[in-house]
């Protein structure tokens, strides 16, 4: 509208000072060589406008002559694009979809059609991959480090190759290259933490895990279970080279980054008895008991009892009994108390206390909508009962006909592989893993008969949830 409007105003001035011109009776007299012309203002002023018309359409004649080679390259350059990422767009759905002969016939045409482009590279690596090819697709990540627009993407497909090589010290100082480009990026910084723990470089992996739950990397929570990890791991450096003192405060710095994280507890129970602190031990294990009743906790709890050496077997059972009343006490009703109370009872030789606490702990199983079903150590103690109270072994053999009927018992088990084992470590015995062992119970043997039978395939694993994040393995591309 506005343009519509500005040549009206031109038009109308044109006509004004046509219509001037026309009724101007005046005229312009110019001598050339001696020879006059004369002629009106009006016609002088027309020839002067033709002519430059003229030469502005002679000039953009040229113009459009001389640009047309240009034009024509830019317009063959255009289609050639355009081709090549149809051709980058084919070969990216061909190596999702894992065919690796049309994703490297693709990753050629677009390598002919884009040249160096940053998506060719990385097409032409994940081809190269594909076919088994790692020396070539090195070669592409390589290429990806001299150019400022690819630099991290080729430092994290080095990253990756290297982790697939085992070869952690060049991951790790891949991963170091690329936290200097981008210290944001949270597969950097998670990466960072497991190459340096995998390494065993535990003041490097403390840094990291800080650097990443900053960062959003690794959840808080997760983060302070992976922090009491760290500090466990190097608490029990500490102690291997005889710095007990170095050792508690590790330990005491785990707890207090995961008071309800059992084998932090357990940790500084442990090393403050070693030093003779008897009451510093216990007031640890009281605290994780009232977060988290555990049946090592108990353990470790009444080894804290009874330790005189003027004391006889018996005198310590009783006295062992008599001090874990304490966790009966702070977590009443729960049947890990019950558990832990009938066990003392029946190393004492109490057995009407082991039975009622037996007794208290099937009623609960029996009676809460929420508690798993009774695990077997519930009815292997009241086989014990029998046998070692009345010698009953018929009594006995009913009992633990039950127990191997019954819920496993709790263990470790890894939430990685699903692997259980005996005792807590910071790395998966059996996948290596960091910091995916909890406390669970597997799914007993029946229970993946029946889901099988019915089709459903499901594979043996923890019943319960894992409360740490699996923090195993490296970003795919």
């Amino acid at each position: 509208m506005a343009r519509l409007i500005l040549i009206l105003i031109l038009v109308a001035l044109v006509a004004l000072a046509a219509g001037w011109f026309a009724t101007e009776p005046s005229s312009v007299t110019i001598t050339f060589r001696g020879v006059e012309y004369k002629a009106a203002v009006g016609l002088l002023v027309l020839t002067v406008a033709v002519i430059a018309l003229a030469a502005v359409i002679l000039f953009a004649l040229l113009s459009s002559i001389i640009s047309t080679p240009r034009r024509i390259r830019a317009w063959r350059n255009r289609r050639r694009g355009e081709r090549g990422l149809r051709v980058l767009a084919r070969g990216m759905v061909a190596v999702a979809a894992g065919e690796a002969p049309e994703a490297a016939r693709e990753a050629k045409r677009a390598e002919k059609l884009l040249d160096a482009a940053p998506l060719t590279l990385l097409l032409s690596a994940q081809a190269a991959q594909l076919e088994g090819d790692e020396k070539a697709a090195e070669n592409y990540f390589l290429e990806m480090l001299s150019q400022p627009d690819t630099e991290f993407l080729g430092l994290r497909g080095l990253l990756l190759q290297a982790g697939r090589a085992g070869d952690s010290v060049a991951a790790l100082a891949h991963a170091k290259r690329a936290s200097e480009l981008r210290p944001d990026s949270t597969w950097v910084q998670r990466s960072l933490f497991e190459l340096s723990v995998k390494l065993g470089l535990w003041a490097d992996a403390e840094s990291a895990l800080r650097r990443a739950i900053r960062r959003g990397a690794i959840d808080r929570e997760s983060g302070a279970r992976c922090r009491a990890a760290v500090y466990l791991q190097q608490s029990a450096d500490a102690q291997r080279r005889d710095y007990a003192d170095e050792a508690r405060n590790l330990a005491r710095k785990a707890h207090r980054a995961a008071p309800d994280f059992v084998p932090a507890a357990l940790r500084l129970a442990d090393l403050e008895c070693r030093a003779g602190r008897m009451r510093p031990a216990r007031r640890v294990i009281e605290r994780a008991w009232r977060v988290s009743p555990h049946p090592e906790l108990a353990a470790a709890y009444a080894a804290l009892f009874g330790v005189a050496e003027d004391e006889s077997k018996g005198a310590a059972a009783l006295a062992r009994a008599q001090g874990l009343r304490r966790l009966l006490e702070i977590r009443p009703g729960h049947p890990e108390s019950y558990l832990a109370m009938a066990e003392m009872a029946l190393a004492a030789k109490l057995w009407g206390e082991a039975r009622s606490y037996l007794d208290q702990a099937l009623e609960y199983y029996d009676q809460s909508e929420t508690a798993a079903a009774p695990p077997a150590r519930l009815y292997r103690l009241y086989a014990r009962s029998e046998v070692e109270e009345k010698n009953d072994t018929a009594a006995a053999a009913r009992w633990l006909a039950l127990a191997g009927e019954a819920a496993a018992d709790g263990r470790w088990l890894c939430a990685g592989c699903g692997q259980g084992f005996a005792a807590w470590a910071p790395s998966c015995p059996g996948c290596q893993s960091f910091d995916t062992l909890y406390w669970g119970r597997p799914e007993s043997i029946g229970r993946i008969i029946t889901d099988m039978g019915g089709l459903t395939h499901s594979q043996p694993g923890p019943m319960t949830n894992p409360t740490s994040a699996k923090l195993t393995g490296t970003p795919e591309l």
